[in-house]
């Protein structure tokens, strides 16, 4: 049953509630983007010549599609929020829970074979075990029962059946509820916001009470939504006869919940990798990270793009001084959903210190991260991003 009017009227003008979770406007406006058009250089005066032999990767990116997403909150003590999606991927569906606890982390529970070398670029904890499902849906209808063990070990069963609504709400720019907070610093694109939905889930042969906004409106929507952004990573990179070779996790820091060895190319401009889901392109301007593009297979529109100006300056040569470039997101296509800040400067001869400072939207910019790049005599190099308070 669709909400009453009287209702959204109602969620609307209250400084809680439905208003707190709805998608927004982009929060950079046209003029402001005309300056992330063109690429510009870095101004940094170098000192020294290069550490390495390829481009350094001072930030992790990820960008990802659920084409049809279930989030319902129940108002059991232990979880804030369950969220069931599906991938479309390599030619397959796959279903995914995702378990929110108070604290909001969440962690995926997949039945994939080698679940921590899938999409590793996510540092998300996660659980490779069976999920038994029963998927009946058609196109946007979307009908399916779902039964696996939760993070707490506990039997979890879910079922959900609704359409998506066939056009995009009038505001995409979603707010991520503080999920994850951990690991990404993400921005949204909400493609679709459905709330006609049946949906209920049972934890240990419980009915589960759903959770209800404002007393009245039971908290389960049906969504298509692109989530993307940066995250925390944890990676060393190598010289190889074609680029690099990017391993996760470096073997200087080994605890990490994802693991991969990959293949980069380098052409002198643009890295690029692609790891079966997603193509990778990192584009520099005069050696300096200017765009990151990630594209997701399938679909028509870059699933995230991060662009920098002016270029961060060439990580790999030493220079003097500190220097700030603003950033901004962009998501499915969907221009300024994020916008922020990046200061860069040489800690030590052979450290560098990025800082990754989100300013808008309110959900994206309490996410700050901090990179640091040790150079070793031996042409690699370590990255590891952290969140970090402001």
């Amino acid at each position: 049953m669709a909400i009453p009017y009287a209702f959204w009227t109602l969620f609307t003008l209250t400084g809680c509630g439905l208003k707190a979770i709805l998608p927004g406007k982009p929060v950079v406006n046209p003029t402001q983007l005309s300056a992330f058009d063109t690429p510009v250089p870095s101004p940094a005066v170098y000192t020294g010549e290069s550490k390495s032999s390829f481009p350094v990767l001072p930030l992790a990116a990820f960008g990802l599609q659920y084409s049809a997403d279930v989030v319902l909150v129940s108002q059991n003590p232990k979880w804030d929020m369950h969220e069931y999606a599906r991938l479309d991927v390599s030619g397959q569906s796959i279903w995914i829970a995702k378990d929110s606890d108070q604290d909001g982390v969440q962690t995926i529970v997949a039945d994939v074979p080698n679940l921590n070398t899938w999409m590793p670029e996510i540092p998300a904890p996660r659980i490779e075990a069976p999920v038994s499902l029963t998927d009946r849906s058609s196109g946007d209808a979307i009908d399916i029962e779902m039964a696996y063990t939760n993070p707490n070990g506990k039997h979890t069963a879910m079922r959900a059946k609704g359409t998506l609504p066939q056009k995009p709400p009038r505001k995409r720019n979603g707010n991520t509820m503080g999920h994850s907070r951990d690991v990404v610093a993400a921005v949204l694109d909400i493609e679709r916001f459905g709330t006609q939905i049946k949906a209920g889930i049972s934890i240990d042969g419980e009915e589960q009470k759903l959770d209800r906004i404002l007393g009245l409106v039971p908290f389960k929507f049906l969504l298509r939504q692109t989530q993307a952004g940066v995250v925390v990573t944890n990676f060393r990179q190598t010289a190889s006869d074609t680029g690099f070779t990017l391993t996760r996790p470096s073997p200087a820091d080994p605890d990490w919940p994802t693991k991969a060895t990959e293949d980069w190319q380098w052409d002198g401009q643009v890295a690029t990798h692609d790891n079966g889901v997603a193509r990778f392109h990192y584009r520099f301007t005069q050696g300096g990270l200017s765009e990151i593009e990630v594209q997701q297979h399938g679909l028509s529109e870059p699933t995230f793009q991060l662009q920098i100006r002016p270029a961060l300056p060439d990580l790999s040569r030493p220079f003097d001084g500190q220097f700030t470039s603003r950033f901004v997101m962009h998501v499915n296509g969907q221009q300024g959903h994020g916008l922020g800040t990046i200061t860069t400067e040489w800690s030590d001869s052979n450290t560098v210190a990025l800082h990754f400072i989100p300013e808008a939207p309110f959900w994206l910019s309490d996410r700050p991260m901090k990179t640091i790049v040790r150079f070793s005599e031996t042409d690699q190099v370590d990255v590891r991003t952290t969140r970090v308070t402001q």
